[in-house]
């Protein structure tokens, strides 16, 4: 049978009559859309009909390629009684349209109010030629195929094998199912026969049908008669167990009907051994490129590279340790080809239960996977055993095959039971233990112990100690202090704390598993000096950044392409904010072209911790808040303006600002990766034209601020003005500057009451006072 998946409204009704038994002519009165459902592409029409007036049209196009028609039985007032179906539909053609069309049954999701279409019986294929007598196509659904109270429809189901376009016509969907008045008879368990002794792990009980069954109670349990392991009434027959290593077990399989259940059913019963079955051996349809070495804590399995090697190969004879609460790194080599990509998955059946299917047993099936190139690929990655495994033997499975992607997995690696292309298989035993032992001690290899340059934005870190789980980092002012960090764990080998610069600081670093702690680990002291900065930033063409325009900053810089450095560093240029106050920022580049545009990106290390990655730290990286320039020789062109906030919570005193212009298209860095990269203050990953200029501010408390005059009050006039521009009160003001409309600065000066603009042309410009306190007032005011 083949399944489909469909969307189609409905209204359940179930009738009092135990069998269905009806005929789908699409006539009045009768039709309706209700009980004829159809999966778009079609409807009744005349055309259709085999007999009488009307039939169901289903309209094969580009857009439907495959549709039905259907009776929906919740709707024809009847109720089935899970005995087998006869079903008949007629069905003719117009000509180009070629296809097969099925009987199919349809079965109701009714959380995601979805069809699923099963086929059956023999298929018609229908060729280009057109069918005008009405032809019949019949089947059966057998027995506990249509389980009571459950909704189905019937009907039929055409794809399309061409691309032409064309006309099916079905009608006279006939349903009719069989009475039966007895209960039916007994089954015959085919599998595991009685008296045997099988593997244990995973097993399918597997019966003969019985023809007036409907469904089927199935009990397996450690004693006679017994059901403690499955009690369960099964539509099909087959039912999945997970058996014990070294048990006895007894199963029955009663079937039933709505008549009763079968009577004297024998119950068989069979026992496991020691071994615990997988799926297998797997194969490979093409020519193997083998796994040549696995090693997991110190023991290593090599073998043949040559290709060609089996595809399964069966090393459970080799049992390879693996540590519970602590990472356990596996190391895999195998055979490659050239630049080809080799991916490798790993499934480990923790509860033994004889599958890899259970939560935690699958290893690198997502992103990031493990995969590589080259003559011998070498492969890497960590064993986390999931909490609550018992200890003891396991087994482990390791798949190699070509995999393209680096996102996305083939069936071979990602189904542990599937057949591979070109790689190989191999089996091991695992050995779950606790760690021997408590972890020695770490050895800190940054800061080094008694250094005075360590960063105060710097990274800790240290080796990785064999049978660690994890790491406490305790640092402190003071020998033996905690001040900083109080024994936080970390997973890694390396941490980041927020110290101060110019500051002695204690470390000690602690490894433990579950054990115990590193006995008599060394504390080691250290001295920070200030933050560092990633940099400096590389373009392979400098396209320069010629101007900004920042809360006191005005630098303008050679507009020459690649005349000056790619990360230029003027942080002598000091700029002063206060904070939760708004600034206006200019900034020009030279595009090195009249069609080109140069995105802006600002970063701020607002909290002084020597990055830009903390919430609020960039502005301009996103979509709606770009900003560029166009076609600019870095002079004349007009810049690109925004504003910055300041948080209310920036630290207080100097910090960095970094500025980045690059090249893009018209649409900017809008897509990934291009956009993470612009919004990465430290990389220029994704342009090769542009420049970094990086800048100092200061940041002040508004709240501590020393005006001399409420801003808000500030006012020019006359405005409009012809030669002279009067400010009210000056008190307060440091300086004055004037931009045009393009955000050019074309005046600057001190503050006065009176300011003589008479060189100015007529029209609209920005006048912006300077406040002492370091905030700004911008005023439009328009030149006769």
């Amino acid at each position: 049978m083949k399944k489909f998946l469909l969307s189609c409204f409905l209204a359940l009704g179930f009738g009092a009559n135990a069998q269905y038994a009806y005929v789908g002519n699409f006539e009045d009165p009768g039709y309706n859309t209700t009980i004829y459902k159809q999966f778009g592409g079609g409807s009744r029409t005349t055309a259709a009909a085999c007999n009488g007036t009307n039939g169901g049209q289903l309209a094969i196009s580009s857009s439907a390629t495959q549709t039905g028609y259907m009776i929906d039985l919740s709707e024809i007032g009847q109720t089935g009684n899970g005995q087998k179906i006869d079903v008949s539909v007629g069905y003719k053609k117009a000509s180009t349209v070629t296809g097969t069309l099925s009987l199919a049954y349809f079965v109701l999701n009714t959380a995601t109010n979805q069809w699923s279409v099963n086929t059956f019986g023999t298929p018609v294929t229908l060729t280009s030629a057109a069918t005008t007598t009405c032809a019949t196509l019949s089947g059966t659904i057998p027995a506990g195929i249509i389980q009571p109270g459950q909704v189905y429809g019937v009907g039929a189901w055409f794809v399309r094998s061409g691309s032409t376009s064309g006309n099916i016509y079905v009608d006279d969907i006939t349903v009719n199912q069989e009475v039966v008045t007895t209960v039916p008879a007994c089954t015959t368990i085919n599998y595991p026969a009685n008296g045997s002794t099988i593997s244990a792990g995973n097993l399918s009980l597997a019966w003969d049908a019985v023809p007036t069954a409907v469904s089927y109670d199935v009990t397996v349990g450690t004693t006679p008669g017994g059901s403690d392991l499955v009690n369960v009434t099964v539509g099909g027959t087959t039912t999945n167990l997970t058996l014990a290593t070294n048990t006895t077990y007894y199963a029955k399989v009663t079937p039933k009907n709505l008549n009763g259940s079968a009577a004297g059913c024998t119950e068989i019963s069979f026992t496991t051994n020691n071994d615990i079955g997988y799926c297998g051996p797997i194969t490979a349809s093409a020519v193997t490129y083998p796994i040549s070495s696995v090693s997991l804590n110190g023991v290593t399995n090599t073998s043949s590279a040559a290709t060609g090697a089996p595809a399964h190969e069966d090393f459970t004879a080799i049992v390879l340790p693996v540590y519970a609460g602590i990472p356990n790194q596996l190391t895999v080599a195998a055979t490659g080809l050239g630049t080809n990509r080799f991916g490798m998955t790993v499934f480990i059946d923790w509860n033994n239960d004889g599958d890899f299917n259970d939560g935690g047993e699958q290893y690198f099936t997502t992103p990031p996977l493990v995969g590589g190139t080259g003559a011998t690929v070498n492969l890497a990655g960590n064993i986390a055993v999931p909490n609550g495994v018992s200890l003891g033997n396991k087994r482990m499975r390791i798949k190699y095959n070509f995999n393209s992607s680096t996102t996305a997995l083939i069936d071979a690696l990602l189904n542990p039971c599937a057949n591979l292309g070109n790689g190989q298989v191999e089996d091991y035993t695992l050995s779950l233990l606790n760690p021997p032992s408590a972890p020695i001690c770490a050895s800190v290899s940054l800061p080094v112990s008694g250094s005075t340059d360590f960063p105060a934005n710097g990274t800790i870190t240290w080796n990785t100690v064999q049978y660690a789980a994890g790491y406490k980092v305790y640092i402190g002012t003071t020998p033996g202090g905690t001040d900083i960090a109080n024994g936080i764990v970390v997973t890694g080998t390396t941490y980041k704390p927020a110290l101060q610069a110019n500051t002695m600081y204690y470390l000690k670093v602690v490894p433990y598993n579950t054990v115990g702690d590193a006995a008599g680990c060394t504390e080691i002291s250290f001295t920070t000096t200030t933050v560092q900065y990633c940099g400096p930033l590389t373009y392979s063409t400098v396209e320069p950044t010629t101007n900004v325009t920042f809360a006191g900053i005005n630098n303008t810089t050679s507009a020459t392409v690649g005349g000056s450095p790619a990360h230029e560093f003027f942080l002598d240029k000091i700029g002063t904010v206060l904070t939760n106050t708004t600034y206006p920022i200019s900034m020009n580049a030279n595009t090195d072209g009249t069609t080109f545009r140069h995105f802006f990106a600002v970063f701020i290390d607002w909290n002084q911790d020597g990055d830009f990655d903390d919430a609020g730290e960039k502005y301009f990286t996103t979509p709606e808040t770009f900003k560029f320039v166009l076609g600019s020789d870095g002079v004349n062109g007009t810049p690109a303006v925004g504003s910055i906030v300041v948080p209310e919570d920036a630290k207080l005193g100097q910090t960095r600002m970094r500025v980045k212009s690059a090249y893009y298209g018209s649409t900017g860095p809008n897509t990934e990766p291009n956009l993470s990269n612009f919004a990465n203050a430290c990389v220029t990953t994704g342009s090769s034209f542009g420049q970094v200029e990086d800048y100092t501010i200061q940041v002040n408390s508004a709240t501590q601020g020393t005006s001399n005059v409420d801003k808000a009050k500030v006012s020019v006039y006359p405005n409009p003005f012809h030669d002279v521009l009067n400010i009210s009160d000056v008190k307060g003001v440091k300086s004055v500057s004037v931009s045009d409309v393009a955000g050019r600065q074309v005046k600057t000066m001190k503050a006065a009451a009176h300011l003589n603009l008479s060189d100015l042309k007529t029209g609209l410009y920005i006048v912006t006072l300077h406040m002492e306190d370091g905030s700004v007032k911008s005023i439009k005011a328009i030149k006769k």
